[in-house]
This record gives C-alpha cells, structure tokens and sequence, in this order.
C-alpha cells in the first residue's frame, strides 16, 4: 500500500500503450452456500439466474485484481519470426476495505474458497494488513471534492494547517472560572514564547509550541483567541494538543507543499485506492475522456497536478482498448459491486447495458476457444491452463520469461495468482486470435501487414463480433452464451440456436448419452451433408438436444433443416412413455440473409430478433 501511487502511476502512464488488456480476480467467494439459493437449473437463461448470480459479488470481495498490458510488437522489433509477439507489464493489486467506517465494507469469506487460495499460497496476513482500499464512483468524487474544498480553506486561511470549524460557528463563551483561568495561563505562555528571540538552528519548517492538553471546547476557545490575536501562526492540532507554529514567509511556502502532497498521498492510498485503477482501466477501454473535475483529482499523477485547471475532453486513451478475461462474468460484475455501486441493477438487461458502457470491447478466450477456433481439440478442454498451455506449445519463446511486476522484474509464478492468470488469459487471446485468422483469413491480410484484431474494435467493423466473438462471454453450466451487444436476448451457444434446439422431458432414467446419439446418429440433410448435433442433460429425466453449425456460411433455410431432421428422429424414437419434444423458445420468424451480411460485411443495422439468432463458428463434431 506504501508505494501504492508510484504503482498506479505506472499504470496509467503505461496505459495508452496496449493494444490489448487482460484481467483476473481472486475473490473471498464465487458461490453461495446451498440453502440460500435453488439449485442451479442447466436449461436458464442468463436473466433467469441473473436474480440469484447477482448475489455473490454483492456478497463477496475482491482479495487481488491482476491485470496485465500486452503491447503488440511486430518479428523486427522483438528480433524472432514470430509475428504474434508482445510485450507485457503486470500488476497486481491485494485489496481491503478501507478503516474508515464512512465508506468500508463487510467482508464475507467463503470457506471452500479461503482453503482454495490458501492451498495456492495466498497470504491473508499481508491481504489484511497491506491491502489497498478500495470505493465506489461516487464515493471517490465526495472525497475528491472533500480535498479540493480543504485545499481552497487552507490558502485563503493560511493561519490554520487543520480545518478549524471555528470561524463558522457562533463564538465560544467561557463562563467557568477555571476555564477562563486556564485559557488565561495559556495566552499568557504563549505571549512570552512569542517574545522570545529563537535561538540556535532553525528547523525548515520553522518552530513550534506546543500548547497543553485540553479539551474540545477549550481547544476551540484557544483556537478563536490565536487566530484573532495572531493571523500570521499556523496552528495544528495533535491529539488533544494545540501546536502553534511561526514560520517565515519561505518556510510557510514549504510546510504548505509538504502538506498537499501527504494529503493528495493520504487520499489516493488510503482511501480512495483501487478505484483509481478502476477509473483509468474503464477510461482506456472506452476511450471516453476524463468527465469532471473528481476524476481529473483522482487521475493526477501527484498533488500540483491535481489542483490545476480541469480541461475537458482529456483521454487516457483515442481508442477502445479490448479487455480480455477467461470465463470472466464474475471478474466483471465484481467490479461493478466494488466499484460502480454495491448492489447490481435489478434487471439483467440493464447490468449488461451498465458493462458495456464501462467495457464496451470484451473478447472471453473461454469462447474464443470453444465456440469460434476451428482448432482440433478432442479433449475440448477450455480450462485456462490448458488454453494457455496451448498457446505456448506454439509459441515456446512465451514461456519462462521475465515480467515487469508493479515496476519489479519477476520470473513466472504458478496459476491461481491474479497477476499471472491475467497473464495467461492475455497469452491465450493472442494466440486464438492469430489461429483464428490463419483459418478463415478474415480480415485478408496481405504480406506486407499483420494481423492485429485489437486494432479493428471499434464498430464500423462487425467481423471481431461475428468471426471472434466479440462481447460474448461463456455462461456456467448452461447452453447459453452472454451477448453484451444484445439489448434484449442472450443467444444459445455452442453453435446452437433457439430455433432448432429441442427439450425432451419425462424421459425413462434409464436411458442414457449413447442411447440418444445412437438414436440421433447417421442423419443427413438434402445436400447429402451431416447433422450435427449437441445433446445437454439437465436433470436425470430431462435433456436438450440442438443442431450444430458446422461451417460459419450455413444458410438459415440449411439450419432449420437440421433441426427438423433431428425432430422427427427424436419423434420415432421412445425415451419413455409420457416423454415431451417442445422448443427450447418459440421460433421467431427472420429475415432472408446472404453470405455477406452473415459474416457481417455491408449489413444494415440487426433487429433484436436477428441479435438472438447470431451463431458462432463450431468445428465439426461426429456423434
């Protein structure tokens, strides 16, 4: 915490350089215990389980937020024939509610994840004693603005270094006689202190008296006296003690400074904090400039900075920064509950509009691996060590190499550390990107260039959305797949669709996986191609089926074929005697597309319907 605003300083000055940014968190709990909420049902929605999802962020924290600033580097500036190469700053940030009770939090530790990260040698001693505070949006402007205002006070009353309330109140009246008497005593030492030539060296800030102990009335009393009597002493308060200083016109120059930046130090490290590195992140993101004042206070990079002139319009960053995570919708609304405000909206529609205006470019490398590269993977594991052990099977030089931590070289460290899985969730988007791009060759990419999807985030260019997933985030345990840019739906996944995925209920228990991919097995459509399907259990009596796409330029008209193929089979084959074949959703009619506007390129503006009908890419699978 000590060093906390060099650190976050490094940060935003390193900022604007990425070309794309990667976080991960590690929170006190990621699920709540079993009876305070019902069962997990894999056939929801992600606004049927928002209700319950919202909760754990709104109970849990945050204990570290890695985030790390890949900056791309082309083969000639790295000096390998790698065009996927990077540069990296890492920074990991422990975070504790701040001590004051004004604006701290409760924090709710969930066992099973404590045992977790104590396994992974998590040092809770050092969260708890080193950690950085942390506050929401609006909180971190009321004291911004706080500092200002104090800041202001003490150079139009320069006699008084505390904000003395004094001098707006109705003057203090001593009517005991021992307090007049003390106060007397006191006015008399100071009198004869102040007649006192000083003697010998001089201190750089001058010399003090220190007054004798009393309490707040008398303090108060002494304070309306001093100031009245002697406008050029700054006093100061300690403890209980009054501590008058005399200082020349240079020294008081000096004191002054001093104190801004303890103060501009005080605020930023203890309690403003992470959302310092909130805002910035958010900022570069969305490429929107600094908006007022408070944030123009909280960004400074020191105290003189913070008190000049707010000019609008200031940017960290001219564009939208990507951010990538790994399975990440946890990362995300547990940012939304430490820093936006504590409680997330009431409705999934409206918290997903409030990401996205904080993040509107987000690529999951989850997704990205299992939904959109055509890679061969039998063992389709999309855990992140596994993603990330992938990539630099391809790429060896990425591995074992040193880091720039919070400013500190450092060598690799094992996963279950924030810092480092961002790391690994960065590497791995990297690299899915370029394999992406060497399997569909969009954008084309002449000799002369490199690929670089960060550089096509912005939205004049739909292919990211369509070819690269972007703004799609793996949901847990459920077919469907969370769409940032659908204002009103989230789409199925796994490169299935509403319109031709199926729900078979009150099946026989017996029945089992083969005995529905035997049933299912050896269909194929008019042109003589394969249906591909997924089979998803959600409960031992009840399961989902859905045609897959097997190659991104399938027509609609194609699609629904795969689905009705699979319907009747599903018809002719018994399950169990009272078994039930409906639609996962009702089918909404669409309208006709082409190759071009299914990959996005000379489209009109989507309708809602066609949002939800968006599919990603799928590599072929035999059942």
């Amino acid at each position: 915490r000590s060093d906390f605003l060099e650190q976050s300083n490094d940060f935003i000055r390193n900022l604007p350089n990425a070309s794309w940014i990667a976080i991960d968190e590690e929170m006190t709990g990621i699920s709540l215990p079993p009876g305070d909420v019902k069962k997990i049902c894999k056939d929801e929605s992600p606004a049927d389980r928002y209700s319950t999802t919202k909760l754990v962020p709104e109970r849990y924290a945050i204990i570290q937020l890695g985030i790390c600033l890949f900056e791309h580097k082309s083969s000639q500036e790295t000096d390998t024939s790698d065009a996927a190469s990077f540069h990296v700053r890492r920074y990991k940030f422990t975070l504790f509610p701040p001590a004051d009770p004004n604006i701290t939090r409760e924090i709710t530790l969930n066992p099973s994840s404590i045992h977790f990260l104590l396994e992974n040698n998590m040092d809770l001693n050092l969260w708890a004693r080193e950690g950085i505070p942390f506050c929401t949006k609006d909180t971190a402007a009321k004291l911004a603005e706080k500092f200002l205002k104090r800041q202001k006070q003490m150079g139009s009353t320069p006699t008084t270094a505390t904000s003395s309330p004094a001098y707006k109140r109705r003057k203090v009246v001593l009517t005991k006689a021992e307090d007049k008497e003390f106060h007397a005593r006191v006015a008399s030492s100071l009198r004869e202190w102040l007649d006192t030539p000083i003697v010998g060296a001089q201190g750089a800030e001058g010399v003090s008296f220190l007054l004798p102990r009393c309490n707040s009335f008398l303090r108060r009393s002494l304070y309306e006296s001093i100031e009245r009597d002697y406008p050029y002493l700054v006093l100061e308060t300690q403890s209980e003690q009054i501590r008058v200083w005399r200082l020349t016109d240079e020294e008081r120059e000096r004191r002054t400074q001093r104190l801004l930046v303890e103060g501009y130090k005080k605020l930023i490290e203890s309690k403003i904090g992470a959302q310092r590195i909130f805002l910035a992140l958010s900022k570069a993101c969305s490429g929107e400039p600094i908006a007022n004042i408070a944030e123009h206070v909280i960004l400074a990079p020191n105290a003189n900075d913070a008190l000049m002139e707010f000019s609008p319009g200031k940017c960290i960053s001219n564009r939208k920064i990507p951010l990538v995570v790994h399975n990440g919708l946890m990362d995300l609304l547990f940012l939304m509950t430490h820093f936006h405000s504590p409680k997330l909206p009431s409705d999934w529609d409206d918290c997903k509009r409030l990401i996205h205006s904080h993040f509107p470019v987000v690529y999951d490398t989850k997704i990205l691996a299992s939904d959109y590269c055509l890679r061969d993977n039998t063992s389709r594991r999309t855990r992140l060590e596994d993603v990330y052990e992938q990539a630099v099977a391809e790429h060896p030089h990425w591995k074992h190499r040193a880091f720039c931590l919070n400013g500190q070289v450092q060598q690799d460290e094992q996963a279950h550390d924030a810092a480092y899985d961002a790391y690994m969730t960065g590497v791995a988007f990297c690299e899915l990107s370029y394999t992406i791009q060497n399997q569909r060759k969009i954008p084309p990419v002449d000799a002369s260039s490199k690929f670089q999807l960060w550089d096509y985030c912005i939205d004049e260019f739909t292919f990211p959305r369509y070819l690269y997933g972007r703004n799609k985030l793996y949901f847990h345990l459920s077919p469907y797949t969370i769409d940032f840019e659908s204002p009103v739906s989230d789409p199925l996944g796994r490169g299935m669709s509403h319109e031709s995925t199926f729900r078979i209920a009150n099946i026989d228990p017996s029945v089992s996986s083969r005995d529905i991919i035997n049933s299912l097995s050896g269909l194929f459509d008019s042109r003589n191609q394969r249906v591909n399907f997924d089979v998803i259990w959600v409960d031992d009596t009840t399961f989902l089926v859905g045609a897959q796409i097997v190659s991104f330029n399938d027509d609609d008209e194609r699609f629904k074929e795969h689905g009705k193929l699979l319907l009747d089979a599903l018809k002719s084959s018994k399950f169990g005697k009272k078994e039930t074949i409906t639609l996962l959703r009702p089918t909404v009619e669409k309208p006709q597309n082409n190759i071009w506007n299914l990959w996005g390129f000379f489209a009109e503006d989507k309708s809602e319907t066609e949002e939800e009908q968006e599919r990603p890419l799928k590599r072929q699978r035999f059942s």
